[in-house]
């Protein structure tokens, strides 16, 4: 049969001596005499002509060039469509951050203050606007006065003495400094800090406010303590005598009276222990001592190196005042202490500046919006950095570059460009998937056309899917999970293509006359032979990933809704294009040696493989098939057949799930962060570090949680998260909120309480001795008594609360009109009123219309993911804080407390608690499915029943070998766990199906299986196990995952299949009987009962009916 070199990729044909009747028709002369023929078993209708072919298959036939490239020029067009309506808006993946469940109390409250805040800045820029140009006064910036983007680096040291002790790692560190402050052109791009006098401009004013340089403010290291432009021996000895004496009593009795020495408040907290004249002096006397060493802690001095371990110990008892542990906590790690005055990490930023002079804001053209206006300079910030930087940061940050301290570096400008970077190189490991998918598709089905047609057909189905996705279900939700679909198309998509070949293989060695008669009849029986049994598989993964739709996440919903879109694109391609490239290959390509339709000889093959085959239906040639499939007749079927293998298979399979399930009750939720890159990979590491390593103290910036009065819950009329991801409802203001005296009053007495409640302080992020607290009244008060916020000293003691500091009702219009414009004495950056308080502040121009106060965590930051359980402890308490303050500001304000933080980490909370619970539920709804499906197709109970367990066991394999390689359950965890049933039902539903409409008793059954379906599902798993080896070696975390678990759930099913399945049904042999249609058809009453053959002796039952069926 050279032939059908190209179809079975090469592979040798060898005849098969088994003593069963192995033809698939199985039509010989003791087949059943009552057998009807094929136009009587499919009547002409609407889809079957008088011959009992189909249709579509006679015009696939009759014109396949037309219908090849009709459906090529269709997908080509849907996929320009789809480029043209998508892309052209930019970015078409939907922002992750938008992704929860808008019917949870944490995005209700989110989103009721996000869009009032979103909803009273537009009001108040819109009343700017009217009023500067009532004025003719534009609104001034000074250069580089706000924060525009910060570079981090991490150390690590490498020696036992840590980064600090010796000189070579100090100078390891300072070079990754002075990289930057000894540029040129540094003072251009930094930012700058401004004296008292030059902040004296209330927004309006046409003050010579921008013409002030400013300072560079210094880098944010410990390294400024190191290279201290003054560092008296003696001095520092005293402190550590005097700290060390009766220790810890002379830290305690400082700690009593530092905050009213130091700043002059909350003297009358003092306990009277230390009250005292004696106290008082000694504590101030102790003050001078540490100013005049830390007050020159500039970085701008030689290296102390003489004085390296007195300048830690001096460190390590600083950490031990209230006041002064803000200076030494962000520099050293959290081993750091007075027993262990090592620090194997530290950490420094160098801030940048925005507004840039480079380009002047003042006359920037009008029609530039604020965010283009920002656009620009983080670009020219970007510029700056890679063009006279980032070569020598990344030599910096090599591992060999100093061998005492390694350095890793992040920055938000970069940090796009690493992604970028990461994106290219796991994209090049995506093309190798698809590269080994191509070549094992070249070799197994024998054709570089056929080939290069599958893995079209396989790549058209995700533009195509996502066109009808897109413009036919409207959903504009289009999550990163979605770029999934190409690694899951790829490989059931070549499992499918190898399903049909085999079929048309199959069909060329048949003995039926009526298959052979014509490519429409042999065309028409793979059609319906690998239609139906492609279709149970399809219609049970479809359905597996839309059981996602249990979720109220949309990004899960919206990948499951895609995924399954795609899986039947996907069928109806190979339906339709590869059928029809079959056709063309079955007329142009199937020779050997014909490579291109033009050449000579090639135009069309004459006789066709069908005539040949045709020709000898009735020659007693053997049947032959490749090798593969000979091994699962003649190795594989005996093997599972013998009941002594069954026995061992099963003591194996039993002592693996016993061990599997053990470790699969062990699953748990995470309990450390997420990573999204490579745990080696420099970026992940420095954060790794960041988060494990240091604590959150005064200069790291804490979760800002917010308690507002003034606002009702978001209304959510028309919000469809998968139709429209941009919109999330409408703000909604309480009109009974009042913003008098009382309110006022309530709301500080609500400040000191967070402020100075210890019970508080394992929640909020304590800074000089006093929670973080972020209150506009404070100020807002000090402004009404003081007239100006020009002597924050004043501001800061709390002198004005001495006097009548309320403001009347009716008065708050017209003060906050001028108040948000001032300089805020809280802000290191200078920044506003209105910008330091923004969150809290929601006065639009005219009106109150909300206001707050906001806490720092201590435990919570804005860019780390915690686990569920951490994020939850500290939910609980805030949630406890805000029934307690609801207590008094419901009469107050006329409102009860809205708690929320604006940095979705209490959102995301719920989320990983909806990832967990959807990973069970989604599981057991797609084993559920699948057995509905199984129960439908095959119609037999006991193998929809087997299959099903098989399912379960991949199930709960992939599950125990998740926890054995050390994953927790995370969000990734959660959504591949609730996708398992989709990927691992084909090869089982292939085996199930051909099983079935096999004929004879279980042995034989077993073995027409086998050597019908054995090479395809094989090849299915081949396919995909090597599809996801690349994607081990990716860095993002999501995809190298992924990789892990397309293997884990493809490597199982296959074994569960073949080896658990069919050997569950050679054990109980439990019979299938054919009834109605199917006996009539077949001419018989027949049942498969072991060991009793059909009708006493008529032989072997045909089988080619039923695969019509």
């Amino acid at each position: 049969m050279s032939d059908y070199d190209g179809v079975n990729g090469g592979t040798e044909l060898v005849p098969v001596e088994t003593g069963l009747n192995l033809d698939p028709d199985d039509d010989d002369d003791s087949a059943p005499k009552g057998r009807s023929s094929r136009s009587e078993q499919y009547p002409p209708s609407f889809f079957t002509d008088e011959k009992g072919n189909l249709k579509f298959v006679n015009l696939v036939v009759r014109r396949p060039c037309s219908v090849f490239f009709g459906i090529l020029i269709l997908c080509f067009i849907m996929t320009f469509l789809l480029v043209s309506v998508v892309f052209s808006a930019g970015n078409p993946f939907t922002d992750p951050g938008n992704e929860y469940d808008i019917n949870d109390i944490r995005s209700i409250d989110y989103d009721s203050l996000k869009l009032a805040r979103d909803k009273v800045e537009d009001d108040r820029k819109a009343w700017e606007i009217s009023l500067a140009e009532a004025s003719g006064i534009p609104q001034l910036v000074r250069p580089q006065q706000e924060v525009l983007d910060i570079t981090y680096w991490v150390f690590e040291g490498e020696t036992d003495a840590g980064v600090f002790g010796s000189a070579e790692s100090l100078r390891g560190m300072r070079e990754a400094l002075t990289l930057f402050t000894e540029d040129a052109d540094y003072q251009d791009f930094c930012w700058k800090r401004y004296s008292q006098e030059q902040e004296q401009d209330n927004g309006f004013a046409a003050s010579n406010s921008t013409n002030s340089t400013g300072e560079c403010d210094l880098p944010l290291s410990a390294l400024n303590i190191y290279y201290t432009s003054f560092w008296d021996v003696d001095i520092a000895q005293s402190v550590i005598d005097t700290l060390m004496m009766d220790f810890p009593a002379n830290v305690i009795r400082y700690n009593a009276v530092a905050l009213c020495v130091e700043f002059n408040t909350l003297c009358e907290e003092v306990p009277p222990q230390y009250n005292t004249t004696e106290d008082f002096a000694w504590a101030l006397a102790l003050n001078a001592e540490i100013s005049s060493l830390t007050n020159e802690w500039d970085g701008k001095g030689p290296l102390q190196e003489p004085f390296l371990d007195q300048i830690s110990l001096f460190c390590a008892y600083m950490q031990q005042l209230i006041t002064k542990k803000g200076l030494m906590d962000f520099g050293f790690d959290k081993e750091f202490s007075i027993d262990n005055p090592v620090s194997k990490y530290s950490r420094a930023i160098l801030t940048w500046g925005g507004p840039l002079a480079l380009t002047d804001t003042n006359t920037e053209p009008d029609d530039l919006t604020d965010e283009e206006k920002d656009e620009g300079d983080e670009e020219a910030l970007k510029d700056y950095i890679v063009d006279n930087f980032l070569s020598r940061m990344n030599k910096i940050a090599s591992s060999k570059h100093n061998p005492e301290v390694n350095s890793y570096y992040f920055m938000g400008a970069l940090i796009l460009e690493v992604l970028l970077d990461v994106v290219r190189q796991d994209a090049l490991l995506a093309l190798a998937s698809f590269l080994f998918v191509f070549i094992y598709l070249r070799i197994m089905v024998g054709s570089w056309f056929l080939a290069c047609i599958g893995m079209t057909e396989i790549l058209f189905s995700v533009p195509v899917s996502w066109f009808i996705y897109n413009t036919i279900f409207r959903v504009k939700y289009f999550a990163f999970l979605n770029t999934l679909t190409l690694f899951i198309v790829a490989a059931i998509g070549a499992d499918d293509i190898f399903i049909f070949m085999d079929a048309y293989k199959l069909s060329g060695q048949s003995k039926d006359p009526e298959i052979l008669e014509s490519l429409e009849s042999r065309m028409s029986w793979v059609y319906r032979r690998t239609g139906f049994a492609m279709a149970i598989t399809s219609a049970t993964t479809c359905s597996a990933f839309l059981c996602t739709l249990i979720t109220p996440l949309a990004g899960v919903q919206a990948f499951g809704i895609f995924a399954a879109t795609v899986i039947l694109i996907d069928y109806v391609l190979v339906m339709t294009l590869f059928c029809t490239a079959v056709v063309i290959y079955h007329n142009k390509y199937e020779r050997p040696g014909c490579c291109s339709s033009c050449s000579a000889g090639c135009s069309t093959i004459d006789p066709s493989s069908t005539q040949e085959a045709f020709a000898k239906v009735d020659k007693d040639d053997d049947f032959k098939l490749d090798r593969i499939s000979t091994f699962f007749r003649t190795k594989m079927s005996p093997f599972i057949n013998t009941p002594l293998n069954r026995l061992f298979l099963g003591i194996a399979f039993l002592l693996w799930l016993v061990i599997a399930v053990i470790y699969a009750l062990r699953i748990t939720p995470t309990k450390e962060e997420e990573q999204f890159l490579s745990e080696d990979h420099p970026l992940q590491k420095s954060i790794t570090i960041l988060n494990r390593a240091f604590p959150i103290v005064e200069d790291d910036e804490g979760l800002n949680i917010h308690f507002i009065w003034g606002l009702n819950k978001v209304s959510r009329k028309g919000v469809s998260p998968l139709t429209d991801p941009e919109f999330f409802g409408n703000p909604k203001f309480l009109d009974t909120f009042e913003f008098n005296e009382v309110c006022q009053t309530e709301m500080l007495q609500v400040c000191t309480d967070l402020k100075q409640n210890d019970l508080y302080v394992p929640y909020i992020k304590q800074a000089g001795g006093l929670g973080a607290v972020s209150c506009f009244i404070e100020e807002l008060a000090a402004y009404n008594v003081l007239g100006s916020l020009d002597d924050c000293m004043s501001v800061l003691s709390g002198e004005w609360k001495n006097e009548v500091w309320q403001i009347p009702e009716a008065d708050i219009p017209a003060m906050m009109q001028s108040f948000i414009y001032e300089r805020s004495c809280y802000s290191e950056e200078g920044s506003s009123i209105m910008e330091q308080y923004k969150d809290n502040l929601g006065f639009d121009g005219t009106a109150m219309r909300f206001a707050g106060l906001s806490v720092e965590s201590s435990v919570i930051d804005p860019f780390s993911t915690l686990p569920e359980k951490t994020v939850r402890e500290q939910y609980d308490k805030m949630i406890e804080i805000s029934k307690k303050i609801d207590n008094v500001m419901i009469d107050a304000c006329g409102g009860k407390t809205l708690m929320t933080d604006l940095d979705t980490k209490f959102v995301f909370m719920n989320n990983q608690r909806i990832y967990t619970r959807s990973a069970l539920t989604s599981s057991i709804l797609g084993v559920c499915i699948a057995f509905t499906v199984l129960l439908v197709s095959t119609r037999v109970f006991h193998i929809a029943f087997f299959a099903t367990l098989s399912i379960i066991c991949v199930l709960v394999s992939v599950t125990g070998s998740m926890v054995i390689i050390g994953w927790d359950l995370g969000s990734i965890e959660a959504i591949l766990i609730s996708i398992v049933a989709g990927f691992s039902v084909d090869y089982v539903v292939h085996l199930a199906h051909s099983y079935v409409q096999s004929s004879g008793n279980t042995a034989e059954r077993i073995t027409q299986a086998f050597g019908e379906m054995g090479i395809s599902v094989l090849n299915g798993m081949v396919t995909s196990v090597g599809a996801s080896i690349p994607l081990f070696f990716c860095q993002l975390q999501f995809f190298k995952k992924f990789g892990t678990f397309l293997c884990l759930t493809i490597a199982f099913s296959w074994l569960f299949a073949n080896f658990g399945f069919m050997s569950v049904l050679a054990q109980l042999k439990i019979p299938i009987k054919k009834k109605g249609a199917e006996a009539k058809n077949a001419g018989t009453n027949y049942s498969d009962s072991d060991g009793v053959s059909d009708e006493q002796g008529n032989g072997e039952y045909s089988n080619d009916n039923e695969y019509d069926a």
